[in-house]
Protein backbone atom coordinates (compact mmCIF):
# COMPACT_ATOMS: atom_id res chain seq x y z
CA UNK A 1 0.00 0.00 0.00
CA UNK A 2 1.39 3.45 -1.23
CA UNK A 3 0.31 6.93 0.03
CA UNK A 4 1.71 10.37 -1.29
CA UNK A 5 4.05 12.30 0.76
CA UNK A 6 3.23 13.30 3.87
CA UNK A 7 4.15 17.07 3.23
CA UNK A 8 4.74 19.00 0.51
CA UNK A 9 7.79 21.33 0.60
CA UNK A 10 5.67 24.14 -0.29
CA UNK A 11 4.84 24.14 3.44
CA UNK A 12 7.93 24.48 4.88
CA UNK A 13 8.29 27.50 2.56
CA UNK A 14 4.89 29.03 4.32
CA UNK A 15 6.61 28.39 7.58
CA UNK A 16 10.20 30.35 7.81
CA UNK A 17 10.38 31.62 11.13
CA UNK A 18 8.34 28.80 12.86
CA UNK A 19 9.43 27.88 16.71
CA UNK A 20 12.11 25.16 16.83
CA UNK A 21 10.12 21.88 17.78
CA UNK A 22 7.64 22.78 14.81
CA UNK A 23 10.66 23.81 12.21
CA UNK A 24 12.29 20.30 13.26
CA UNK A 25 9.19 18.13 12.94
CA UNK A 26 8.79 20.43 9.00
CA UNK A 27 11.97 19.61 8.16
CA UNK A 28 11.84 16.01 9.13
CA UNK A 29 8.21 15.32 7.64
CA UNK A 30 9.53 17.23 4.38
CA UNK A 31 12.14 15.11 4.15
CA UNK A 32 9.21 12.38 2.90
CA UNK A 33 9.16 14.14 -0.70
CA UNK A 34 8.56 10.32 -2.50
CA UNK A 35 5.68 8.49 -2.35
CA UNK A 36 6.01 6.69 1.29
CA UNK A 37 5.58 2.89 1.83
CA UNK A 38 3.08 2.09 4.53
CA UNK A 39 4.56 -1.59 5.20
CA UNK A 40 7.47 -0.94 7.98
CA UNK A 41 4.37 0.25 9.96
CA UNK A 42 2.23 -2.48 10.07
CA UNK A 43 2.83 -4.95 13.18
CA UNK A 44 5.87 -7.64 12.62
CA UNK A 45 3.53 -10.30 11.57
CA UNK A 46 1.98 -8.98 8.73
CA UNK A 47 5.08 -7.54 6.72
CA UNK A 48 7.15 -8.78 3.92
CA UNK A 49 11.06 -8.27 4.87
CA UNK A 50 11.65 -7.48 1.25
CA UNK A 51 9.40 -4.26 1.44
CA UNK A 52 10.46 -2.83 4.25
CA UNK A 53 14.42 -3.21 3.67
CA UNK A 54 14.57 -0.20 1.20
CA UNK A 55 12.36 2.04 3.37
CA UNK A 56 14.24 1.65 6.24
CA UNK A 57 17.94 1.95 4.34
CA UNK A 58 16.64 5.27 2.93
CA UNK A 59 15.09 6.35 6.42
CA UNK A 60 18.44 5.89 8.07
CA UNK A 61 20.14 8.01 5.53
CA UNK A 62 17.76 10.51 6.31
CA UNK A 63 18.03 10.40 10.19
CA UNK A 64 22.21 10.89 9.95
CA UNK A 65 21.69 13.54 7.50
CA UNK A 66 19.11 15.48 9.70
CA UNK A 67 21.07 14.31 12.87
CA UNK A 68 24.40 16.08 10.91
CA UNK A 69 22.11 19.41 10.19
CA UNK A 70 20.63 19.61 13.74
CA UNK A 71 24.76 19.27 14.97
CA UNK A 72 25.83 22.31 12.56
CA UNK A 73 22.75 25.01 13.46
CA UNK A 74 23.53 24.47 17.02
CA UNK A 75 27.37 24.88 16.37
CA UNK A 76 26.28 28.12 14.82
CA UNK A 77 23.82 29.47 17.67
CA UNK A 78 26.91 28.31 20.03
CA UNK A 79 28.86 30.73 17.81
CA UNK A 80 26.57 33.59 17.32
CA UNK A 81 26.17 33.95 20.82
CA UNK A 82 29.60 33.68 21.76
CA UNK A 83 30.18 37.04 19.23
CA UNK A 84 27.05 39.03 20.26
CA UNK A 85 28.79 38.72 23.95
CA UNK A 86 32.38 39.36 23.16
CA UNK A 87 31.01 42.79 21.01
CA UNK A 88 28.66 43.64 24.23
CA UNK A 89 31.71 43.53 26.28
CA UNK A 90 34.32 45.04 24.05
CA UNK A 91 32.50 48.36 24.63
CA UNK A 92 32.18 47.93 28.47
CA UNK A 93 34.74 49.27 31.09
CA UNK A 94 35.82 47.70 34.49
CA UNK A 95 36.06 50.49 37.05
CA UNK A 96 38.88 50.64 39.60
CA UNK A 97 37.97 48.40 42.91
CA UNK A 98 40.08 51.25 45.11
CA UNK A 99 37.75 54.31 46.37
CA UNK A 100 41.14 56.51 45.20
CA UNK A 101 41.44 55.52 41.87
CA UNK A 102 38.59 56.84 39.75
CA UNK A 103 39.98 55.51 36.54
CA UNK A 104 37.93 53.04 34.27
CA UNK A 105 39.61 50.34 32.05
CA UNK A 106 38.31 47.25 30.03
CA UNK A 107 38.75 43.66 30.73
CA UNK A 108 42.05 42.58 29.24
CA UNK A 109 41.13 39.91 26.04
CA UNK A 110 42.71 36.99 27.75
CA UNK A 111 40.31 37.50 30.98
CA UNK A 112 37.44 38.18 28.50
CA UNK A 113 38.17 34.92 26.39
CA UNK A 114 38.12 32.98 29.58
CA UNK A 115 34.89 34.10 30.93
CA UNK A 116 32.98 33.49 27.19
CA UNK A 117 33.85 30.28 27.38
CA UNK A 118 33.69 29.48 30.73
CA UNK A 119 30.13 30.96 31.75
CA UNK A 120 27.18 31.56 29.73
CA UNK A 121 26.25 34.20 31.84
CA UNK A 122 27.95 36.92 30.58
CA UNK A 123 26.34 39.89 29.16
CA UNK A 124 23.03 39.24 31.18
CA UNK A 125 24.05 38.77 35.03
CA UNK A 126 22.26 42.33 35.65
CA UNK A 127 19.23 41.20 33.91
CA UNK A 128 19.49 37.35 35.34
CA UNK A 129 19.90 39.14 39.16
CA UNK A 130 16.34 40.55 38.93
CA UNK A 131 14.85 37.51 38.37
CA UNK A 132 13.82 34.58 41.46
CA UNK A 133 15.94 31.72 39.36
CA UNK A 134 18.36 34.05 37.57
CA UNK A 135 19.77 35.15 40.65
CA UNK A 136 20.23 31.58 41.77
CA UNK A 137 22.61 31.18 38.55
CA UNK A 138 24.14 34.11 39.07
CA UNK A 139 25.24 33.31 42.41
CA UNK A 140 26.41 29.40 41.78
CA UNK A 141 28.16 31.21 39.15
CA UNK A 142 29.79 33.01 41.57
CA UNK A 143 30.62 30.19 43.66
CA UNK A 144 32.10 28.27 41.10
CA UNK A 145 33.95 30.68 39.27
CA UNK A 146 37.63 31.99 40.20
CA UNK A 147 38.70 34.94 40.80
CA UNK A 148 39.18 36.83 37.47
CA UNK A 149 35.76 35.31 36.36
CA UNK A 150 34.02 37.04 39.36
CA UNK A 151 35.28 39.86 38.89
CA UNK A 152 33.97 39.73 35.19
CA UNK A 153 30.88 38.46 36.36
CA UNK A 154 30.02 41.31 39.56
CA UNK A 155 30.99 44.23 36.70
CA UNK A 156 28.39 44.09 35.01
CA UNK A 157 26.58 44.91 38.34
CA UNK A 158 28.02 48.50 38.26
CA UNK A 159 25.98 51.35 38.15
CA UNK A 160 22.75 48.94 39.29
CA UNK A 161 24.35 48.88 42.99
CA UNK A 162 21.28 50.75 44.86
CA UNK A 163 19.00 49.33 42.51
CA UNK A 164 19.69 46.08 43.43
CA UNK A 165 19.82 46.96 46.93
CA UNK A 166 16.01 47.02 46.93
CA UNK A 167 15.33 44.19 44.70
CA UNK A 168 13.94 40.94 46.39
CA UNK A 169 16.53 38.80 44.05
CA UNK A 170 19.32 41.28 43.20
CA UNK A 171 20.16 41.95 47.25
CA UNK A 172 21.48 38.09 47.31
CA UNK A 173 23.95 38.22 44.62
CA UNK A 174 25.28 41.79 46.01
CA UNK A 175 25.53 39.38 49.39
CA UNK A 176 27.01 36.47 47.28
CA UNK A 177 29.87 39.15 46.23
CA UNK A 178 30.64 40.46 49.30
CA UNK A 179 30.72 37.26 51.39
CA UNK A 180 33.10 35.07 47.89
CA UNK A 181 35.17 38.37 46.78
CA UNK A 182 38.26 40.03 48.41
CA UNK A 183 37.83 42.99 49.87
CA UNK A 184 39.19 45.09 47.07
CA UNK A 185 36.09 43.36 44.82
CA UNK A 186 33.10 45.00 46.07
CA UNK A 187 34.46 48.27 47.17
CA UNK A 188 32.31 48.93 43.83
CA UNK A 189 29.26 48.24 45.98
CA UNK A 190 30.33 50.70 49.02
CA UNK A 191 31.54 53.62 46.13
CA UNK A 192 28.09 53.47 44.77
CA UNK A 193 26.25 53.36 47.96
CA UNK A 194 27.99 56.37 49.84
CA UNK A 195 27.77 58.02 46.18
CA UNK A 196 23.83 58.75 47.02
CA UNK A 197 25.23 60.20 50.59
CA UNK A 198 23.98 59.75 54.10
CA UNK A 199 20.56 59.60 53.21
CA UNK A 200 21.46 56.27 50.72
CA UNK A 201 23.10 54.81 53.76
CA UNK A 202 20.37 55.42 56.22
CA UNK A 203 17.99 55.08 53.55
CA UNK A 204 19.90 51.31 52.89
CA UNK A 205 20.33 50.52 56.41
CA UNK A 206 16.37 50.98 56.82
CA UNK A 207 15.53 48.79 53.88
CA UNK A 208 14.02 45.71 54.46
CA UNK A 209 16.76 43.96 51.92
CA UNK A 210 19.09 46.89 52.12
CA UNK A 211 20.11 45.99 55.72
CA UNK A 212 20.95 43.00 54.98
CA UNK A 213 23.97 44.75 52.58
CA UNK A 214 24.94 46.43 54.89
CA UNK A 215 25.15 44.15 57.23
CA UNK A 216 27.39 42.08 54.48
CA UNK A 217 29.62 45.04 54.71
CA UNK A 218 30.34 45.44 58.19
CA UNK A 219 30.73 41.88 58.33
CA UNK A 220 33.37 41.03 55.44
CA UNK A 221 34.73 44.56 54.96
CA UNK A 222 37.98 46.12 56.57
CA UNK A 223 37.45 48.79 59.52
CA UNK A 224 39.00 51.44 57.08
CA UNK A 225 36.48 50.52 54.19
CA UNK A 226 33.10 50.46 56.32
CA UNK A 227 34.26 53.35 58.45
CA UNK A 228 31.95 55.61 56.39
CA UNK A 229 29.01 53.87 56.48
CA UNK A 230 29.44 53.81 60.63
CA UNK A 231 29.73 57.29 60.65
CA UNK A 232 26.59 57.50 59.03
CA UNK A 233 24.75 55.46 61.37
CA UNK A 234 26.53 57.02 64.71
CA UNK A 235 24.80 60.06 63.95
CA UNK A 236 21.67 58.41 63.84
CA UNK A 237 22.18 55.64 65.97
CA UNK A 238 19.01 55.89 68.51
CA UNK A 239 16.55 56.26 65.45
CA UNK A 240 18.22 53.35 63.64
CA UNK A 241 18.33 51.22 66.37
CA UNK A 242 14.54 51.54 67.49
CA UNK A 243 13.58 50.77 63.08
CA UNK A 244 12.50 47.13 62.87
CA UNK A 245 15.29 46.58 60.46
CA UNK A 246 18.23 49.22 61.61
CA UNK A 247 18.14 47.69 65.18
CA UNK A 248 19.79 44.15 63.15
CA UNK A 249 22.22 46.75 61.81
CA UNK A 250 23.38 48.34 64.94
CA UNK A 251 23.22 44.74 66.66
CA UNK A 252 25.78 43.54 64.32
CA UNK A 253 27.85 46.77 64.65
CA UNK A 254 28.34 45.90 67.93
CA UNK A 255 29.98 42.37 67.01
CA UNK A 256 32.25 43.68 64.22
CA UNK A 257 33.26 47.08 64.70
CA UNK A 258 36.88 47.48 66.28
CA UNK A 259 37.02 48.82 70.09
CA UNK A 260 37.09 51.71 70.25
CA UNK A 261 34.45 52.35 67.69
CA UNK A 262 32.14 50.07 69.35
CA UNK A 263 33.21 52.08 72.46
CA UNK A 264 31.76 55.13 70.76
CA UNK A 265 28.59 52.86 69.57
CA UNK A 266 28.13 51.97 73.32
CA UNK A 267 28.39 55.58 74.48
CA UNK A 268 25.38 56.65 72.22
CA UNK A 269 23.35 54.02 72.93
CA UNK A 270 23.44 54.53 76.53
CA UNK A 271 22.90 58.40 76.35
CA UNK A 272 19.30 57.49 74.42
CA UNK A 273 19.37 54.66 77.05
CA UNK A 274 15.49 55.99 78.38
CA UNK A 275 14.41 56.45 74.37
CA UNK A 276 15.41 52.67 73.24
CA UNK A 277 13.68 51.14 76.55
CA UNK A 278 10.61 52.23 75.72
CA UNK A 279 10.84 50.75 72.41
CA UNK A 280 10.07 47.11 71.25
CA UNK A 281 13.19 47.24 68.60
CA UNK A 282 15.19 49.38 70.96
CA UNK A 283 14.99 46.88 73.52
CA UNK A 284 16.78 44.24 71.40
CA UNK A 285 19.56 46.61 70.43
CA UNK A 286 19.93 46.95 74.06
CA UNK A 287 19.91 43.55 74.99
CA UNK A 288 22.38 43.18 72.09
CA UNK A 289 24.87 45.82 73.95
CA UNK A 290 24.60 44.00 77.23
CA UNK A 291 26.07 40.85 76.39
CA UNK A 292 29.34 42.76 74.89
CA UNK A 293 31.61 41.11 76.88
CA UNK A 294 34.87 42.93 75.79
CA UNK A 295 33.82 46.33 76.97
CA UNK A 296 32.98 45.64 80.69
CA UNK A 297 32.83 48.78 82.15
CA UNK A 298 30.84 50.78 79.60
CA UNK A 299 28.24 47.49 79.57
CA UNK A 300 27.79 48.20 83.25
CA UNK A 301 27.02 52.14 82.80
CA UNK A 302 24.59 51.56 80.60
CA UNK A 303 23.18 48.93 83.26
CA UNK A 304 23.39 50.68 85.97
CA UNK A 305 21.74 54.01 83.35
CA UNK A 306 18.60 51.13 82.59
CA UNK A 307 18.02 50.65 86.76
CA UNK A 308 18.54 54.21 88.28
CA UNK A 309 15.37 54.47 85.65
CA UNK A 310 12.28 55.50 87.82
CA UNK A 311 9.81 51.81 86.47
CA UNK A 312 11.98 51.68 83.59
CA UNK A 313 12.76 48.12 83.91
CA UNK A 314 8.96 47.06 84.88
CA UNK A 315 8.47 49.14 81.46
CA UNK A 316 10.81 47.29 79.31
CA UNK A 317 9.93 44.01 80.92
CA UNK A 318 6.41 44.66 79.46
CA UNK A 319 8.03 44.45 76.01
CA UNK A 320 8.59 42.49 73.27
CA UNK A 321 12.61 41.94 73.42
CA UNK A 322 12.29 43.74 76.84
CA UNK A 323 12.34 40.96 79.28
CA UNK A 324 15.62 39.71 77.80
CA UNK A 325 17.43 42.78 78.45
CA UNK A 326 16.26 43.18 81.87
CA UNK A 327 17.63 39.91 82.95
CA UNK A 328 21.28 41.03 81.78
CA UNK A 329 21.05 43.94 83.49
CA UNK A 330 19.60 41.96 86.84
CA UNK A 331 23.00 39.85 86.12
CA UNK A 332 25.18 42.40 85.12
CA UNK A 333 24.42 44.85 88.28
CA UNK A 334 24.19 41.31 90.45
CA UNK A 335 27.67 40.41 89.27
CA UNK A 336 29.41 43.60 89.47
Amino acid sequence: MMVPALLPSATQQKCPHAPLPAAALLRRLNMFSETVALAPFLPTGLRHPCECAPFEQAQAGRVQALDECDARQEDEQIHDKRETRSRAWSGSTVASTTCSDDTDASPPQSLLDDAVDGNLLLGQVWELSQDAAGCRQVQQALEEADQKLQMVLVSELRGHVLQAIECPHANYVLQKCIIMMPHTGFQFILDELLAGGADAVSAAVRHKYGCRIVKSLLEHGTQEQISPIVEVVMEVAIDIAKHPYGTFVVQHMLLHLAGEARRCLLQHLTAGANMLASDPQGCATLGAALVDSGLTEEVLSLARRLAEGPNLLVEMACLRHGHRAVKEVLELLEGG
